[in-house]
């Protein structure tokens, strides 16, 4: 075992309290002399009880003897005894706390896995000696040094009931990674201790390591939670969307429960579910709605985790877009534009009275003016020349031959062999892509690409051919609008906790917003990370967390990454007001595109973040784990040597106080 050594040798100076013990009992104390009438009464009393000197003298060394040895593990406790091999090897652990989601779930004596990871996370600050550190790791989302090597007990305390638990999926193993190169370069001896319910996967390499040790928390529970969800609008009809939702049902019972979907707290379905042991129901809902926002799915049932019974997606809003069709008075452009649910449409006859509204689309029949003007336009049957293009004689056999079939504007379009009468040969000036050909290879559809706005043309006399009334005439208006509109928006993907988001910022807060979820990543540490991939035109932002939490982020004008998203809910991004008040969410309600704007107010970007990780949701542990309580803590029993010394000590003094009031000492 090595040569007993102390940690505190300075505390053997509390042995000379001896030295006054000892004199109190060598001192004699004088009788005092007192007269009386008679020794009568005190002679029958001698003569009955007549003192046995041996025993009293006894009595009084006894008494000694207990209040020197109460002195001597007091001492004992003072100076910290240690083996030599233990003051050589000083310890240094790392803790590491999984305050993911799992941790959340409440047992049924009404407690959490975190309030049980964090009573035995301070039972091991406890067993630590004056020379031993301790650091606090994270392991919720993304790994997170929480407290650096200390050897103050208090800190570490304060942290670890200041430590909150994420809405996350664990980070088990890259926080034992981390947790490694803390303790690298250190000497002594170093171990890392990983406070965890057994909820993630990857622990099982870890058991059989020697430097890690698990201790497990929690019991195994039945629980319900929603696994995936995303809310999109319909490629085809452009008020419709749908809804895609996953339940899993881990637990070995069959359960029931309703799915409830409501848009911005607007009920619109309730699915009933009925869920075989350890089955996962996929459901795919179709709905109409102009309206965009929130939309939220609920499971209405009582389970031992409430996070995953909630998801959020936005769903983009479909704004009507203002048209202006300049025509004599073509009933078929008119029908097909006026059927469109997202047109705002405006007709005149007047060239000269078309404004220069770059936010409107433009609609000319026949008659184009010199100079197209700038913004989205679309040309049907021109008859005139203008900076475009320049008109020539008339196509002789205007039969469709190849409709392209891989642009936005041309899908779900039939035309094969469908004559376009009056169709006539034009010489644009400037490139084009030809969507719909003839056999001569001559552009009957033609799109030129231009900053300003893109400009449609149609060479077709629709009064003399059949083309308006086929199912194609309409679908191709309806293409040219929505590709005008821009498809920007039709997914706004609800991203999982713990995950990186990109947002394209010059979309987001110029025209429509976008946003994506990148590959997963392992690497740094938890916090608000904002990357950006163009750094011109530097501008400032701000991100609001679900409660309403404000963060000032500086990002250039391209791409930018926030995250990691650590809590469920609706995250916001908006340009960086400081003389506006910072509001949450909810008080920020708006149904356009996903945004929350006031009146008058800078645009913003809308994120839902949930809980979609089947791991987490999953509450019982993939195998066995030693149990906090069952796993004794470093030292003698999980505390220093002192501290039982010290419950000797106190336990001493109880008996000699039981022994006196016996009359056994004196």
């Amino acid at each position: 075992m090595g040569i007993l050594e102390f940690a505190n040798p300075i505390g053997f100076w509390w042995a000379f309290v001896a030295l006054p013990i000892i004199a109190f009992f060598i001192l004699k104390v004088r009788v005092r002399r007192v007269p009386v009438t008679t020794l009568l009464f005190w002679n029958q009393l001698y003569d009955e009880k007549k003192p046995r000197s041996w025993w009293q003298r006894l009595r009084h060394w006894l008494s000694l003897l207990l209040q020197l040895a109460f002195l001597v593990l007091l001492v004992g406790a003072l100076v910290d005894p240690l083996w030599s091999w233990q003051k050589s090897r000083q310890k240094r652990i790392v803790v590491i706390i999984d305050n993911s989601a799992s941790m959340q779930a409440v047992d049924a004596q009404g407690k959490s896995r975190m309030e049980l990871a964090q009573e035995a996370a301070h039972t091991l600050v406890r067993s630590m000696r004056d020379r031993d550190e301790m650091a606090l790791v994270a392991a919720g989302g993304r790994p997170k040094v929480v407290w650096g090597m200390t050897n103050h007990g208090r800190w570490l305390k304060q942290a670890i009931d200041e430590l909150n638990v994420t809405d996350a999926p664990s980070a088990i193993e890259t926080s034992v990674e981390l947790a490694r190169r803390l303790l690298s370069g250190l000497g002594g001896e170093n171990d890392i201790v990983v406070i965890t319910d057994g909820c993630s996967g990857n622990l099982q390499p870890l058991v059989d390591t020697k430097q890690i040790r698990l201790l497990g928390v929690g019991e195994k529970l039945d629980n319900l939670g929603i696994t995936r969800y995303q809310v999109r609008r319909s490629l085809i009809d452009a008020i419709s969307y749908q809804v895609l939702v996953d339940v899993s049902n881990f637990s070995e019972e069959k359960r029931s429960c309703r799915l409830e979907l409501d848009l911005n707290g607007d009920l619109v379905d309730v699915l009933p579910l009925e869920l075989e042991p350890n089955q996962t129901v996929t459901r795919i809902v179709d709905h109409t709605s102009a309206a965009g926002g929130v939309m939220t799915a609920k499971l209405n049932i009582e389970d031992s985790m409430d996070l995953d019974n909630l998801a959020r997606a936005v769903l983009p809003t479909r704004k009507k877009t203002p048209v202006t069709l300049v025509s004599e008075g073509n009933l078929f452009v008119f029908s097909a534009l006026g059927a469109m649910p997202l047109v705002e449409l405006t007709t005149t006859n007047d060239l000269a009275a078309v404004s220069a509204n770059t936010q409107a689309i433009q609609v000319f029949d026949r008659k184009v003016p010199e100079k197209i003007p700038a913004g989205r336009v679309l040309v049907i049957d021109p008859q005139n020349d203008c900076e475009l293009w320049t008109i020539q004689k008339p196509i002789e056999q205007p039969i469709v031959a190849a409709v392209d079939g891989n642009s936005p504007i041309t899908q779900h379009v039939r035309l094969d062999n469908v004559i376009f009468p009056g169709a006539k040969q034009i010489e644009f000036k400037t490139k084009i892509d030809k969507l719909i050909r003839d056999p001569l290879d001559q552009a009957l559809l033609a799109r030129i690409s231009r900053p300003g706005g893109d400009v449609i043309v149609l060479t077709c006399n629709l009064d003399q051919g059949e083309l308006p009334l086929r199912i194609a005439f309409p679908v191709l208006i309806k293409n040219c609008i929505e590709w005008f509109q821009g498809d920007a928006g039709e997914l706004r993907p609800a991203a999982a906790t713990g995950e990186l988001v990109s947002v394209d910022v010059r979309r987001s807060f110029g025209q429509e917003a976008s946003a994506k979820i990148p590959e997963p990543t392992t690497e740094g540490n938890a916090g608000i990370v904002v990357e950006s991939s163009v750094a011109t035109n530097t501008a400032s932002y701000e991100l609001l967390t679900p409660d309403g939490v404000g963060s000032p982020i500086a990002t250039g004008s391209g791409v930018a990454t926030i995250g990691p998203l650590l809590d469920s809910g609706v995250w916001v991004l908006r340009p960086l007001n400081r003389d506006a008040d910072v509001k949450t969410p909810a008080e920020n309600k708006s149904p356009a595109n996903g945004e929350t704007q006031a009146d008058d107010a800078e645009p913003s970007l809308q994120i839902a973040c949930n809980l979609t990780s089947t791991e987490e949701s999953d509450l019982r542990p993939r195998f066995e784990i030693p149990k906090a309580d069952e796993l004794s803590a470093f030292g003698l029993g999980g505390r220093s040597i002192w501290f039982y010394l010290t419950l000797l000590a106190a336990g001493l003094t109880a008996i000699e106080w039981w022994l006196y009031q016996r009359r056994i000492i004196g």
